[in-house]
């Protein structure tokens, strides 16, 4: 999205000046989330999702150079966790301009263990590193043993190039 603009002295404010900077801005504001179906890897090998699910959505607007994106993990019984650290792609266009971070939570369904985790972004490799009190990173046994029902929620706001 551009900045926006002052008008000159004595400039008509006609329909499409409006429409652009008034309109259009509200209209991308308002606007729904596009759904995503991200790839979920580990970095020696790679997880399966089985019955669990993988739910994923982002939001841009028009010509903004910044972009909201949220990822949902939900194991099921048939989920396998590889081994290794877990990334999970970006969808196609929202490259960050540069490493950022964003954040997120992870449930132990079986308990009542929360954790806060925070995970970085890189333009080549998409959300990686997602890290629980300074862990190496999140895997299926990091920071509990994953099972049924186990939650990781990841959100977040970046600048794209």
């Amino acid at each position: 999205m551009a900045a926006p603009v002052s008008p000159a002295s004595a400039q008509f404010i006609d329909a499409t000046f409006w429409a652009q900077e008034i309109t259009n801005r509200w209209t991308d504001l308002y606007a729904g989330w596009t759904s995503y179906t991200p790839t979920w890897t580990g970095s020696t090998s790679n997880p399966s999702l089985g019955n669990g699910t993988i739910t994923a959505a982002y939001k841009r607007a028009d010509t903004a150079k910044t972009a909201s994106i949220r990822i949902r993990l939900a194991a099921g019984s048939t989920t396998t966790y590889g081994s290794g650290q877990w990334s999970f792609s970006l969808p196609p266009g929202l490259a960050p301009v540069t490493i950022q971070a964003i954040s997120g939570h992870i449930l132990d369904a079986s308990s009542t263990n929360r954790w806060a985790c925070t995970a970085y972004i890189a333009a080549a490799t998409g959300v990686e590193r997602i890290a629980v009190d300074g862990s190496l990173g999140v895997s299926g046994l990091i920071p509990m043993t994953w099972a049924v029902s186990d939650q990781l929620l990841l959100a977040g706001t970046f600048e794209i190039s």
